[in-house]
């Protein structure tokens, strides 16, 4: 009767490999850098010596040994919206390379299910926690969220959060503001002279911070906006589409509907195409974030190009790189006015 043959094991790939054990662990497992632990020629013989052998890593065993698993959980507000979906696939594209999986997880913009998540991911044993949610001035809600992130950490997850915020943990950031106020001067250079704005909630962070560089920028070109023409609602598509209704006795008013977000200048394109308005000719509408597939269908769209894909490298770096003791890093976004980058700060 034939033995059945044992299944290979690490130190058989090493054996092959002609390295120690722990550099075969740290080739195929990753070390502190991830995917780039080792020489790339020592990488190679490492994972043909593995392939050769039908050798695969187990997620089980890594967790069991080191307590925690290789993955990180990456909250988002809302998965069906264009930006969060650029910064899933980033996130996703910077693991994959750093030898760590990602765990998304959305909030549905919730407070509530905020809250119920974080205490969820006590169980799961995540090397880190991304939050990629829009932080608010709400005292009561952020005092909440930084006691479950705390209590995260204090449990040995690596905690960042995506966005301006003051709950104290390393942070990636953009500044939201500045390129604001930098499209709304290149918008008034061009001609442009009245104004609506269709924001997010105005208890979000993000959406006051491009708010108010958007108005700043006016102001500085000697461009006032009516209170009453700054709109804040849901940061989707169809908020966008809503808010349109609330400017509607007042269209023939405005050159331009400044969007704070692709999604939503997607939904005021949508009803102004509804109610015959002509779009651009009749009144521009620009956006923020710029998604790739508005640039290709839309080449003249002005918005600003936020580095989404950019935000989870940046993010992984903080959680997995950490020689210089960095706690924050911060990205630079590029005013798009009629598809051409604007220059300068």
């Amino acid at each position: 009767m034939s033995k059945t043959a044992k299944p290979a094991t690490l130190a058989d790939v090493a054996r092959l490999a002609g390295v120690s054990v722990p550099a075969a662990s740290r080739a195929l497992n990753g070390g502190v850098r991830g995917k780039q632990s080792g020489s790339p020629e020592l990488r190679t013989r490492v994972e043909e010596a593995a392939r050769t052998l039908g050798y695969a890593v187990s997620p089980a065993a890594q967790t069991i040994k080191g307590g925690r698993s290789r993955t990180v959980a990456f909250i988002v507000g809302d998965i069906d919206d264009f930006g969060s979906a650029t910064m899933i696939s980033g996130m996703m594209h910077a693991a994959e390379e750093r030898g760590v999986s990602v765990a998304v997880r959305t909030t549905r913009d919730d407070s509530a299910r905020e809250i119920e998540l974080l205490t969820q991911l006590r169980g799961e044993r995540h090397l880190a926690v991304v939050m990629a949610t829009s932080r608010t001035v709400d005292a009561g809600r952020e005092a909440s969220v930084k006691e479950q992130l705390s209590v995260l950490s204090e449990h040995g997850a690596k905690v960042v959060v995506i966005g301006d915020n003051d709950l104290g943990f390393p942070t990636v950031t953009v500044d939201n503001r500045g390129a604001a106020r930098r499209l709304a001067q290149g918008l008034a250079d061009a001609g442009k002279r009245r104004f609506a704005i269709v924001s997010g909630p105005d208890a979000e962070v993000t959406a006051l911070e491009r708010v108010g560089g958007f108005v700043e920028g006016l102001a500085e070109r000697g461009i006032a906006v009516d209170d009453r023409d700054v709109v804040h609602t849901e940061f989707s598509r169809d908020g966008g589409y809503r808010a349109v209704d609330e400017l509607r006795d007042r269209l023939p008013d405005f050159d331009v509907i400044a969007a704070m977000s692709d999604a939503m200048a997607v939904g005021v394109i949508a009803r102004l195409r509804e109610l015959g308005v002509e779009f651009p000719d009749g009144i521009e509408v620009t956006g923020f974030d710029h998604v790739p597939m508005l640039g290709d269908v839309l080449p003249g769209f002005s918005t600003v190009e936020v580095p989404l894909e950019e935000f989870g490298g940046a993010a992984l770096a903080l959680v997995l790189d950490e020689p210089d003791g960095r706690d924050a890093v911060a990205l630079s976004a590029t005013p798009i006015l009629h598809g051409v980058p604007l220059d300068g700060r």
